[in-house]
């Protein structure tokens, strides 16, 4: 069994946990788009909300190879 597995486990329910209210975000931007046409405003928003979704997993890709990777395992011996 992975001694590592738990610690995945909590990255990515905590990638869950942002983006779920982000998920939310762009669906009511696109409802809004599809109410008030196409605005650039609504483009500049549901952009940024994907970026920061993207940001997001890629955080925590980099999060799980440091996992695997064992570098938390070398800090704990200072």
């Amino acid at each position: 069994m992975d001694i590592h597995r738990g610690k995945k486990v909590g990255v990515w329910l905590s990638v869950a946990a942002v983006l779920a209210p982000l998920a939310v975000q762009i669906a009511g931007v696109a409802w809004i788009w599809t109410l008030l046409g196409s605005h650039p405003l609504f483009w500049v928003l549901a952009l940024l909300l994907t970026a920061a979704a993207v940001a997001v997993i890629v955080a925590a890709c980099a999060r799980i190879r440091e996992i695997n990777g064992g570098e938390e395992d070398d800090l704990s011996q200072y």
